[in-house]
């Protein structure tokens, strides 16, 4: 008997220790840490749940504000940009990144777009992937919905139902195309986040070579080539540089 209650007592204490470590449990004792100002050690909760594989927007967002108010000013814009893959148009997000940016010493500007070149990026960066691929999905039913209404009913519905075959593959093509493209902007692993301070830009990828200019912690950079140790970098307004691959972290 005394053995099958300690039993019971070791299976309840093991599973209230599983519940005390869920996700949801992490994230609410994350949250209070910040809310304490204890920003290190939120930071950390948070860092643990995306080093276990959680993906979400709120927590790559809350994660940007704990190691900014930490002072980690690359571990900041990288969970900024990460959050912004998955909810382009979160404004909130946008202000904090642009923020952040403008307190990065010597931080290029990007080069003057045409108008537009902005305009299919604002297009593009309309929906994430997941957020394209639903759409395509909604005009693909409304396509078939088209199709059925010409084909099994003609009449006086056959003109408006043509009209919406057309839009229909149209609207289609269009949405899956930009579901393939943010999808593929997702895999891309050319952008990066310089992750220390004061990184010395070399004219090759040597120790040796020659100081191009100076790369500060929170910079994004475009990696360009690589070789074992050292990469090939691209700042917004053009500059290129080799640096040690360690010195960033990819997106």
């Amino acid at each position: 008997m005394r053995k099958l209650i300690f039993f019971l007592v070791t299976l309840l204490g093991f599973a209230t220790a599983l519940q005390a470590q869920t996700p949801q449990t992490t994230f609410t004792e994350a949250n209070e840490l910040f809310r304490t100002k204890s920003y290190s050690a939120a930071a950390a909760k948070y860092q643990q749940l995306i080093d276990q594989g959680y993906r979400d927007k709120a927590l790559y967002y809350n994660a940007g504000n704990a190691y900014y108010k930490a002072n980690h000013i690359g571990a900041a814009v990288y969970n900024y940009e990460k959050a912004l893959q998955l909810s382009p148009r979160d404004e909130a997000t946008r202000h904090n990144l642009d923020m952040v940016n403008q307190q990065i010493p010597n931080n290029p500007e990007a080069l003057p777009l045409l108008f537009f070149q902005q305009w299919w990026i604002t297009f593009t960066q309309l929906f994430s992937a997941n957020g394209w691929a639903v759409m395509s999905i909604v005009f693909s039913w409304l396509l078939v919905a088209a199709i059925i209404v010409f084909f099994f009913y003609p009449g006086r519905r056959a003109p408006a139902a043509r009209i919406g075959m057309y839009a229909g593959a149209v609207l289609l093509v269009i949405t899956l195309g930009m579901a393939a493209l943010r999808y593929s902007e997702h895999l891309d692993t050319s952008s990066a986040i310089v992750m220390n301070a004061a990184v010395k830009a070399k004219a090759a990828p040597d120790a040796g070579a020659k100081d191009m200019f100076e790369l500060q912690e929170g910079m994004k950079v475009a990696v360009l080539d690589h070789t074992q140790e050292y990469c090939k970098v691209q700042l917004v307004d053009g500059k290129t540089g080799w640096i040690a691959c360690d010195n960033i972290k990819t997106l």
